[in-house]
């Protein structure tokens, strides 16, 4: 076996605690709410997980090949890959468990089946939303608060968790932009992670705090401030927020737009005061600008559609689409097919990167519009001109800029050709009664990490259409 595959063997053993501690941190929900049956199921997921991490960590602690970013890359993948394997082990047995009660809702036995709880682990860890479960508010306390945890957790990242505590073998900063990330608020990796935890517990409690002010009971308030401030969606109520007032629904949505922020504009502005910085970058510019001509679009569309404006519905579900959240207030199977394609265009672009949100993102977004704009003025330039290329206020030289506008266009065709892969074959197991924009908006919702659903995402699924929704999720 090679040095390097040892290293990254080494590490992903490592990272493979995390689920068991998480099913070590929940087991006081089993005793709380007397589900007693669900205190050995988290035991059984934290003996595996932890055993399986320890197995790998001590097999190879004392390789010593030096890690590059491909095997950062490897390493992250394959974590991405086991971990909610792992974190689907409480929804298989609490629902075999289950089974033998003849009342057991229909809602937790789908769960014995495990494409399903493997789906819902994938949803869960990935910050998406989508979901098998067909009524929530049925679900046992401890799968209700199992399915947050991993949204909470999964959304900033379990790499971002353990380099917050641990110290893997691995540069960090490698593991870090593996993830997804680059931006540093500190000097380091590990502080810039442990600053990140502490932005994300603090919105947390202040999300709790503004829901049961409004009068959501707090075990609601707990779990739908988690997966808000996630941007996962995963609800435990059967209509998700619909099932509240619209003072509610209200209150909602500043966390799921707080969530859309980047943690660098975060900190700024808790951390130095600058209220400039949710607008001075042209991603949070972009972000704000979406926010508002986006709303309007929608309503308009809504209003020429069904003769309402629907503004508070309107309203929540672009925040909902655009912040990749995934709550929703209405049926959205029951909107037109031109709302339906607006707001499939919205989770196609997520919100700001360095935050909790899926999609392309607003700086890649951003960059291919500077793109456009820049190949025209090129285009224009006499003979003895010279183009200036500049993006947050940085002059970039002509390679520089080609260069951040080509990484950006990549992962777009990239993105788009994954999706229309993912339609196309969505198309042939779907019911009949599911139209080519229906489709499209379940893909979108999967492969952005959002949770919006039309109805695709059900038990029934059958299990290629379950595969194609889980690789979107893991891409």
């Amino acid at each position: 076996m090679r040095a390097y595959t040892k290293t990254i063997l080494r590490d992903v053993g490592l990272l493979l605690h995390v689920p068991g501690v998480m099913a070590l941190i929940s087991l006081p929900v089993g005793f709380i709410f007397n589900e007693h049956y669900a205190i050995s199921s988290f035991l059984w997921t934290a003996f595996i997980s932890l055993g399986m991490g320890q197995l790998l960590y001590r097999l190879f602690r004392n390789a010593s090949e030096e890690a590059h970013l491909r095997h950062a890359m490897l390493t992250v993948a394959l974590s991405w890959g086991l971990i909610p394997l792992l974190g689907a082990i409480p929804f298989v047995l609490i629902a075999s468990h289950l089974s033998v009660f003849p009342l057991t809702p229909q809602t937790v036995l789908e769960f014995q089946n495990p494409w399903n709880a493997v789906f819902e682990s994938f949803s869960g860890f990935t910050s998406t939303g989508l979901s098998m479960a067909l009524r929530s508010s049925e679900l046992p306390r401890s799968l209700q608060w199992w399915r947050s945890f991993i949204e909470w957790i999964g959304s900033v990242g379990m790499i971002v968790l353990v380099l917050s505590v641990l110290e893997p073998s691995m540069d960090a900063y490698q593991l870090y932009y593996a993830e997804g990330r680059s931006k540093k608020i500190a000097l380091t990796v590990k502080a810039t992670v442990r600053k990140i935890w502490k932005i994300y517990l603090l919105y947390t409690v202040l999300s709790i705090l503004l829901l049961c002010l409004v009068g959501m009971p707090w075990w609601e308030a707990l779990n739908h401030a988690m997966t808000g401030i996630a941007t996962g969606g995963f609800a435990v109520t059967d209509d998700s927020i619909g099932a509240y007032s619209p003072i509610v629904q209200l209150a909602v949505v500043p966390i799921m737009i707080v969530g859309s922020i980047s943690f660098s504009a975060h900190y700024q502005l808790l951390a130095k005061r600058r209220l400039s910085a949710l607008w001075r970058d042209a991603q949070h510019r972009a972000l704000w600008l979406l926010l508002g001509l986006g709303t309007i679009v929608l309503l308009l569309e809504n209003y020429w559609f069904q003769g309402s404006f629907l503004w508070v519905d309107t309203w929540f579900q672009w925040v909902s689409a655009l912040g990749t959240c995934g709550f929703s207030t209405v049926k959205l199977q029951d909107w037109s097919p031109s709302a339906k394609l607006l707001l499939s265009v919205a989770m196609v672009f997520g919100a700001a990167s360095g935050s909790t949100v899926g999609g392309l993102k607003l700086n890649r977004v951003v960059a291919l519009y500077k793109g456009v704009l820049w190949h025209f003025r090129h285009m224009s330039l006499r003979s003895h001109q010279l183009m200036r290329y500049q993006l947050d206020g940085e002059v970039l030289q002509e390679a520089q800029a080609r260069r951040r506008v080509g990484s950006a266009a990549v992962l777009a065709i990239l993105w788009v050709g994954w999706l229309g892969l993912g339609v196309l074959v969505l198309l042939h197991v779907v019911q009949p009664q599911y139209t080519l924009i229906d489709v499209i908006f379940e893909a979108a919702s999967a492969l952005g990490s959002v949770g919006l659903s039309i109805g695709i995402s059900e038990p029934d699924l059958p299990w290629v259409g379950k595969l194609i929704l889980i690789l979107f999720r893991a891409c």
